[in-house]
């Protein structure tokens, strides 16, 4: 019981205080936010493999099991997001509070949240089909991959790759990107969810 706690507290601290204080106003850049924004996907993938592996005694079971892990890691990834928030103003305060836009705070928390249950959705369905260990593992790489791809993205084969890339990508933009984004898995999620659970449902 103390463990999945201490896990907890471990991240909050070490991405929303250690890391948003070593890194100041930084922390406010949209590119890196969009980076936190992806954690839940991190966060939700190993729990969901071991709470969807298997078969399900009803639609209503995984489907609420599914919700379940997805706001967990939400939830946690939130936290995070809005502890770093409140470091930076800590550590630096001017009088007034300073955060990014809300329609970008909003547009990354929606598309957070679709994607933290289309992670979960995706760890339950290789622990159905394979197992909780080979459901992880696939999952470690396929979350490398995309380490290593938001690592090209930033830092880019060249300095003029990069800059001539992300000129395009300002906070309106990536707000755009993020409702849309959200949108199009929010809609993907309700007939995967509605598949895997009629998946769990037969064995």
């Amino acid at each position: 019981m103390m463990r999945p706690i201490v896990t907890v507290l471990v991240l909050v601290a070490l991405f929303g205080i250690l890391v948003p204080y070593y890194k100041r106003y930084d922390f406010l850049d949209p590119v890196l936010l969009v980076a936190y924004f992806c954690l839940p996907l991190v966060l939700v993938a190993p729990v969901a493999a071991d709470a969807l592996a298997g078969s399900a005694e009803s639609v209503a079971a995984t489907v609420f099991g599914s919700l379940q892990v997805a706001f967990y890691g939400w939830g946690l990834g939130m936290t995070i997001v809005i502890t770093g928030l409140m470091t930076v103003n800590a550590a630096g305060w001017h009088g007034h509070v300073l955060l990014p836009s809300g329609t970008f705070l909003a547009a990354g928390a929606f598309l957070s949240a679709a994607a933290a249950l289309a992670a979960a959705i995706v760890a339950g369905l290789f622990a159905h089909l394979f197992s909780t260990a080979v459901a992880k593992t696939i999952l470690r790489l396929l979350f490398l991959a995309l380490l290593v791809v938001l690592v090209l993205l930033v830092r880019g084969a060249s300095a003029t790759w990069t800059a001539a890339f992300w000129q395009h990508m300002t906070s309106s933009e990536l707000t755009r990107i993020g409702f849309f984004g959200g949108s199009v898995l929010a809609a993907t999620d309700a007939v995967a969810l509605a598949a895997f659970a009629r998946l769990r449902r037969a064995g």
